[in-house]
């Protein structure tokens, strides 16, 4: 007898006025990548929304959508809720049918996910009560203050707890998606899908990192943090810094703090300890970390990242370790329940 065919994974992407284009298209690209470089069972994509129809992003473009009502819910694999702006999100929230839908999804589908703020709309919905959650590094924050029982990472570029799988801002759903892929069909096949598209199957660092720098590469200094990120093995004053800026030292002292919430001295040292956490996710040795950075000794690095990480560099690793370990087994559990 010929084999029986293999039915698709059904993966659905919620979309809403002024949600963010790329939480839509990332992992939509991610997911049919997979699909096409071939699996046992391939993925198709339905993008949705309360009514259906065209619906404006965040961008201006328009994306057609499919009406959730016309979706049996017991037929997804994975469903992901996109974030977006704030007009976007209250409108997906007072959205009724959408989340009478979304209710009886929630009990079939094998994975549930946000993207960036999507995390807002799962929390309204009441799905991520008593998780550990991730969401924008910029409205992390906020996320807590909203929803108190949350256990909010500002940091993680995504988290999964069980089938909810929540992701840091934006470009952290694709990294996000790949995990999922690794899961279910392997790292070899992830690591093609990501090569692919010109992407690291797994970025070292976090949220925390890169919202350090981009923050300060986008402001007034944005110069001077590109030039202190190629000198950080070098010892640098904050009078070498107002040289490297530009400005009189007091000038610069002032502007800067205005500009970066940071001292000069504190926003160095946190850009330093935030390439030492970079280096530690990769498995570098403190002392070549030490060195790199600017720090006279391994033990002056270790007080200053426990002065700041509230842990000492080994006990960040093993608490990395862990993480790893457990998506492991969250993994393993993954694919025997397949």
């Amino acid at each position: 007898m010929p084999p029986s065919p293999v039915l698709p994974r059904l993966v659905a992407i919620v979309a809403f006025p002024h949600a963010q284009h790329l939480d839509i298209a990332g992992p939509a690209d991610v997911f049919a990548m997979a699909s096409a470089l071939g699996m046992d069972s391939p993925y198709r994509l339905i993008v949705l929304s309360g009514a259906g129809g065209p619906v404006t992003l965040s961008n201006g473009l328009t994306l057609g959508t499919d009406a959730v009502a016309n979706v049996d819910p017991a037929s997804l694999d994975t469903l992901i809720i996109a974030g977006g702006e704030r007009d976007g999100l209250m409108h997906a929230a007072g959205d009724e049918a959408l989340r009478a839908w979304i209710d009886r999804a929630h009990p079939h589908v094998r994975r549930m996910a946000s993207v960036c703020t999507g995390s807002f709309l799962l929390a309204h919905w009441g799905m991520l009560s008593g998780r550990r959650v991730a969401t924008h590094w910029n409205s992390a924050r906020l996320l807590q203050q909203y929803f108190a029982d949350l256990d909010v990472d500002a940091d993680a570029l995504y988290v999964q707890d069980g089938k909810l799988w929540t992701s840091g801002g934006v470009t952290a759903g694709i990294d996000m998606c790949l995990a999922m892929i690794e899961q279910d069909a392997g790292r070899w096949l992830a690591a093609r899908v990501a090569r692919q598209l010109n992407l690291a199957l797994r970025r070292t660092g976090n949220q925390a990192q890169y919202s350090l720098i981009l923050e300060g590469q986008a402001g007034a200094y944005g110069e001077l943090v590109d030039w202190l990120r190629h000198h950080l093995a070098e010892a640098i004053s904050v009078d070498r810094m107002a040289q490297a800026a530009g400005q009189a030292p007091r000038t610069f002292h002032r502007g800067f703090t205005r500009a970066t919430g940071f001292t000069p001295r504190a926003f160095l040292e946190a850009l330093r300890l935030e390439t030492v956490r970079a280096g530690l996710d990769a498995e570098q040795s403190l002392k070549t970390l030490a060195r790199a950075v600017g720090f006279r000794s391994e033990v002056q690095l270790s007080k200053a990242f426990q002065r700041r990480f509230g842990l000492s560099p080994a006990q960040y690793r093993g608490r990395v370790a862990g993480l790893a370990q457990s998506d492991q087994h969250g993994a393993s559990a993954s694919r025997q329940r397949a």
